[in-house]
């Protein structure tokens, strides 16, 4: 029997993506110290800004084509090969004229988005052979290739880094986000390019219609909500950029990344949570969600305080002291992760309810909040703002979906009680950060009784396992 669920591809398609996506974010986080060391700020800001742009320009110049991979499979069975290879040549048709606008005006757009002439001239590049692999990437995952997808993606994330450092120490001394940009590009822009040859060696069409409209119907009307995510998370140090200045921008999206480790425990216990929940749901067991949702929920909670309380120390450990300033921004950033928690619940809810029509509702409106925000405070304020900002649109976003699904389509599964106990949890911990960010040990001790706190409560669970 264990054998047989250990050969099942499903497990085995999982296993490799969880081990590939923790391990390339792994690596992120685990070079923070080195790259917050040999970058200034302002660098460190510049190479977020670009990375910002790419994630907007590989939606808009591609159409989003992507998302009309896996469907395909299905529809277009003999000649899937074709329509890959059809499709792929639109979206390069696509980025080749979006590439010529801002060619042609390049000093206009230089500076509206606040980007170097050379970096607007390479960026339209990288995004396309990023989208390349996206694409691809999606065709090998519905063909349960996912070797292929893990063996590229690790293979970037190690050859980048490295190169990256190399670059940097050796060759761009002087203008350090350089060798950062390159170094990072060079290996997407190679894989990229193979993976382009392969799929035009496989497939035998690149002008055909009725492949170019089945695909443009199902990805331009998600294009909004696409790009209304990416705007949700990368506006902010964009405008902080434009607005406020490079080493700014640096500071705020180093403070940023230290919410990976939120981020890395939300993703992946949300995937875990997904299958269960839709076969709890399916068997009308709402009385055994509930329980676990709360469960579910008390777990998140605890490492969030204790990933929190020691955030100072973390910080002191991933960086120069240069980046230290942006502790003052870490408790809402932490925040804001914690209600994506609460709206994954909600929205889960919606998937299985197939309401997926409502949700780029939300996701639009709560783009275009965060947007207006930080147009208006982050003159002001800066990226203090813009951190706070991020807690606002995100709990619109939760707050949203919770109507939705309470009130639209009348499955009330968790309910306000439940919700009011997660806020509760998490205004009460960030609040007690605030106040006690500078006093180590109080934080260390409110963490040490709080431990003591769990296992007299759990004694008797602990004591039967």
């Amino acid at each position: 029997m264990f054998k047989e669920i250990l050969n099942n591809r499903i497990v085995k398609a999982g296993s490799w993506y969880t081990f590939t996506n923790f391990f390339t974010v792994g690596i992120s986080f685990l070079t923070l110290p080195i790259f917050t060391r040999i970058l200034s700020t302002s660098d460190y800001g510049i190479t977020s800004v670009y990375s910002s742009y790419i994630s907007i320009f590989s939606v808009v110049f591609s159409l989003d084509l992507v998302a009309a991979v896996q469907r395909a499979k299905f529809d277009f069975r003999d000649e899937y090969d074709n329509f890959i290879s059809s499709v792929l040549f639109l979206a390069m048709l696509s980025f080749i004229f979006f590439s010529t606008v801002l060619a042609v005006f390049n000093g206009f757009f230089s500076k509206t988005l606040g980007l170097e002439k050379w970096l607007l001239f390479f960026a339209p590049i990288h995004s396309f052979f990023s989208f390349v692999q996206n694409f691809v990437f999606a065709k090998f995952s519905i063909e349960y290739k996912y070797r292929k997808i893990s063996i590229v993606q690790i293979t970037n994330s190690v050859v980048g880094v490295l190169l990256s450092i190399l670059l940097i120490l050796l060759v761009f001394n002087n203008k350090r986000y350089f060798g950062r940009i390159i170094g990072s590009a060079l290996p997407v822009v190679v894989s990229g390019f193979a993976l382009l040859i392969y799929v035009f060696r496989k497939g035998k069409k690149f002008i055909e219609p009725v492949y170019w409209k089945y695909a443009l119907v199902i990805s331009v009307p998600l294009i909004f909500h696409t790009l209304a995510g990416i705007i949700n998370s990368q506006f902010d140090r964009i405008f902080i950029n434009k607005y406020i200045g490079t080493s700014e921008a640096g500071i705020y999206s180093f403070a940023y990344n230290i919410g990976l480790i939120i981020n890395i425990l939300w993703t992946s216990t949300n995937q875990a949570w997904v299958p269960w929940f839709f076969e709890k749901m399916d068997a009308s067991d709402y009385a055994a969600i509930q329980k676990r949702a709360r469960n579910f929920r008390d777990l998140f909670t605890v490492a969030y305080v204790v990933i929190l309380f020691l955030s100072p120390e973390i910080i002191r450990i991933m960086a120069d002291k240069r980046y230290w300033i942006g502790l003052s921004i870490v408790p809402y950033i932490f925040m804001a992760y914690y209600l994506n928690l609460m709206y994954s619940f909600e929205v889960n809810v919606e998937f299985y309810a197939k309401k997926t029509h409502l949700i780029p509702i939300g996701t639009i409106l709560s783009a275009a909040l965060n947007v207006i925000l930080n147009i208006i405070f982050i003159p002001r304020y800066g990226y203090v703002a813009a951190a706070i900002t991020t807690v606002i649109s995100n709990f619109f976003l939760f707050f949203f979906h919770f109507l939705i699904t309470n009130y639209l389509i009348k499955t009330k599964i968790f309910g306000m009680k439940f919700h009011f106990v997660s806020l509760v949890y998490v205004i009460a911990s960030t609040a007690a950060f605030i106040l006690l960010q500078n006093y180590s040990l109080a934080r260390v001790g409110i963490l040490i009784l709080g431990a003591i706190y769990l296992y007299r409560k759990y004694k008797v669970v602990f004591k039967e396992k």
